[in-house]
């Protein structure tokens, strides 16, 4: 049976009803975890009707038939003063974006995660009379808590894939449903350890060490040579460690090998960043959804993360979180050690250590429990099914 709609969204069920129903769905994501949470929607979507996609995103949506309005890679960005540097595209994004919700006229708009921008497009998607569902939304539970009030005025229904959102949302009497995190579904090896070492041509029985320093180009910048200095005096202790680097398929390689030193030998691999983490003693991201998979495949974890000075400052008066990784949020407790901001080689070296020699048994139940909180769902095709109901009942039949 169809979802039925809340109150606030009748005046919009007027509206939509007087045009019909075009197939036409804008999706906006700003960076390339977003963009494979939206490749997967999208895939599931397809399985309905045969939409037209368009919007923001890079490679993994144009390579599935979207059409790319602009790519997210101008303005993806970390921290509070990064901002400046990408005014000028940000503004010709939102340009961009907004003539094509004119002409095309979607039939929705999906958001996803990047809130900075998307609040603004969900106004004035909104303003327009275009419904709006959020996938992934703000972080309201971290900061700017106060913007649940836009949300509850521009979104039509908010698709969230953390435990402890809805009831925040719910709170508001937000339009909210919880489909469960998706990774739970999707992250997992596809090859065997034995397989796996061949193919990258590495020893079987050589600890392994994987390092992430982020998919965007100035977290590569911040983080690549604290890693590098943590790795020199790791090798000093462990003479046959194995380095990998799974590349972001936005980052090229030449972007990480300015930073290599000299007799260090590190693996790069595309595409083989779930097998890397499985089959590491222990891995060291810098914060992002990449601590998440590593929770879920079990690896030990150093989470690191260093923005610009001002954006610090702001983001310390304004962020009302204990921990920044999730796998510690949805823990409750430091699961996973955090280097945030002072970021001292020694110290992560002298921790990294530790976790290499005590390996995957210690944090294996702590691991476990963050899985078990995360659902057990099929969230894209769950999250696919609500889209779907929602539309029937904006549009009524979609046929």
């Amino acid at each position: 049976m169809p979802l039925s709609l809340p109150k606030r969204s009748k005046k919009l069920l007027q509206t939509n009803h007087k045009r019909a129903f075009n197939k036409e769905i804008v999706i906006i994501t700003g960076e390339l975890s977003g963009e494979i949470h939206a490749f997967h929607l999208v895939d599931e979507l397809k399985a309905y009707c045969d939409f037209h996609f368009s919007g923001i995103a890079s490679n993994k949506l144009r390579n599935i038939g979207a059409e790319i309005i602009y790519d997210y890679k101008h303005i993806s960005i970390t921290g509070l003063s990064e901002v400046f540097t990408k005014l000028p595209y940000i503004r010709r994004a939102f340009r961009e974006i907004k003539k094509h919700l004119i002409k095309r006229r979607p039939s929705l708009v999906i958001l996803v995660d990047f809130p900075g921008f998307n609040m603004r497009i969900a106004r004035f998607a909104h303003d327009n009379g275009i419904p709006v569902i959020y996938f992934i939304p703000p972080q309201i539970w971290a900061w700017r808590k106060k913007r649940i009030h836009k949300i509850k005025e521009y979104v039509d229904r908010v698709i969230c894939i953390l435990p402890f959102e809805k009831a925040i949302y719910d709170g508001y009497s937000v339009d909210t449903i919880y489909v469960g995190h998706p990774f739970v579904e999707i992250v997992r090896p596809s090859l065997t350890k034995e397989d796996f070492c061949r193919a990258v041509g590495i020893d079987v029985n050589s600890p392994v060490l994987t390092i992430m320093p982020g998919s965007r180009e100035n977290e590569v910048k911040r983080h690549m040579p604290i890693m590098m200095d943590v790795i020199e005096k790791i090798t000093q202790k462990v003479k046959n460690l194995t380095i990998l680097l799974p590349l972001a398929e936005n980052i090229e390689r030449e972007k990480i090998e300015q930073y290599k030193r000299d007799g260090v030998r590190i693996v790069y691999l595309k595409g083989a960043s779930y097998d890397a983490l499985n089959y590491s003693n222990l891995a060291i991201i810098a914060s992002g959804s990449a601590t998440l998979e590593a929770a879920i495949l079990g690896a030990p974890t150093i989470v690191i993360y260093k923005v610009s000075f001002l954006s610090y400052v702001v983001a310390r008066l304004i962020v009302n979180v204990k921990y920044i990784s999730l796998p510690n949020i949805i823990a409750g407790k430091e699961v996973f050690p955090e280097f945030i901001q002072t970021l001292e080689a020694e110290k992560i070296a002298e921790k990294a250590l530790y976790m290499l020699i005590n390996g995957r048994e210690k944090i294996k139940n702590e691991l476990e429990d963050i899985k078990m909180k995360l659902g057990r769902n099929n969230a894209y095709k769950l999250a696919a099914r609500h889209i779907m109901d929602f539309l029937e009942n904006t549009y009524g039949s979609l046929s």
